[in-house]
């Protein structure tokens, strides 16, 4: 019980410190802009059976606010098996400004999506490389907004892609809502002080100059998922580039949050499933917060008086400091909408971490037809371009 007591109050402590140090982070996200800045801007959305999501996504685009002769839409459609194409059909030949090709078949040794990105990117004629999801919304302003962070120093801007919960009475969708903000917050906070830790592939940015330099997605390029963080966690091991964080609403990329158990399910695993795959000081990070919450709910399913105390106190706390960090990021990133149901998230939390931690290295997950333990079809080389 010493022993548990000790590496429970240290875990703690060094929890505490680390989120009061990541909060820090918040203040330095206060970028000066450059609004007059218009480069030429190519945004890449890669489209596998998205019959449902893409012909909003591809309005949405059209209706952004930025000079049409600096902007070029890229829409791949990856091995579609549905009406995909037909949407992409009926917008293109409308709009000058779109771009699009298919992909046919799969790379042995390349992941689907990671390869329509790169595709795109060399077809590309943009300075600027912006990213979304078929089912990403963004408002009129996002490229212009987006594109304002940039210095000349900044090779890359990341921005947050809340979930947008309809209908509004949704309760359990608030709650996942509110656990994506989470990501959010760390990758915010973790930029402002020097060294991001997440992004997302539904609202992100860089310079084609960057992607070319370190040669895209390098040795990450046959995992099934990471176009986002683990290109991230790419870039930022050359030391070298400059990476901002967009808090202005105007930025925001709203997506719906998954539909079905099944799809929650495994997109949460395949998030915990790239764990061993960062940098060694994020590895030892995740898996001390891992055993902290481990360590709880132990001590709050045993039967021993004293290590349930210890255990609720440490939990009451640990919440607290998690509680007043939520309280900042929100309102440093424009979404405060759920924060409400912060004591019901805390609750769920616990075996969340625990669980999903650990399926996730069980390697079961699916994703866009893919199956985890078998990546990649072994196919011929080539596609339709």
């Amino acid at each position: 019980m010493l022993i548990y007591s000790i590496i429970l109050i240290f875990l703690l402590l060094a929890y505490i410190i680390l989120m009061m140090f990541m909060s820090t982070g918040f203040r330095r996200l206060n970028y000066p802009r450059d609004a007059g800045f218009l480069p030429f801007v190519s945004v890449i959305v890669c489209a596998h059976n998205e019959e449902k999501n893409l012909a909003d996504c591809l309005q949405l685009l059209a209706d952004q606010d930025y000079p049409e002769d600096k902007i070029e839409f890229i829409i791949v459609n990856d091995r579609s098996s549905d009406a995909t194409q037909s949407i992409i059909d009926a917008r293109v030949p409308a709009d000058k400004r779109f771009i699009t090709f298919k992909i046919s078949d799969r790379l042995a040794d390349f992941a689907p999506k990671k390869r329509a990105i790169d595709r795109a990117i060399k077809k590309s004629r943009g300075e600027m490389i912006l990213l979304t999801d078929a089912d990403g919304r963004p408002g009129p302003e996002w490229v212009r907004t987006m594109v304002s962070y940039y210095s000349p120093e900044t090779d890359m801007v990341i921005g947050y892609a809340p979930y947008k919960v309809k209908p509004s009475v949704h309760f359990i969708k608030k709650i996942l809502s509110l656990e994506y903000l989470s990501h959010a917050m760390i990758a915010a906070a973790s930029t402002g002080i020097g060294y991001p830790l997440t992004c997302v592939g539904t609202n992100m940015s860089y310079r084609k100059s960057l992607f070319e330099a370190i040669d895209g997605f390098g040795p990450y390029k046959n995992f099934i998922s990471g176009d986002d963080d683990l290109f991230l966690t790419r870039v930022i091991g050359f030391r070298q580039y400059k990476i901002r964080y967009a808090t202005d609403a105007r930025t925001h990329v709203f997506n719906n949050p998954p539909q079905l158990w099944s799809k929650f399910l495994h997109q949460r695993m395949r998030y915990a499933s790239k764990s061993f795959k960062y940098p060694l000081q994020v590895v030892v990070g995740l898996s001390s917060f891992f055993l902290l919450n481990a360590l709880i709910l132990a001590g709050l399913l045993s039967f021993n008086r004293l290590l349930i105390f210890i255990s609720l106190a440490t939990w009451i706390i640990k919440s607290f400091a998690e509680y007043l960090f939520f309280q900042r990021g929100a309102r440093v990133l424009n979404d405060t909408r759920y924060l409400k149901y912060f004591p019901i998230a805390v609750v769920l939390h616990l075996p969340y971490v625990i669980v999903f931690a650990v399926m996730g290295q069980l390697k079961i997950y699916h994703w866009k037809g893919s199956n985890a333990q078998n990546e990649l079809a072994r196919q011929p080389r080539g596609d339709a371009l």
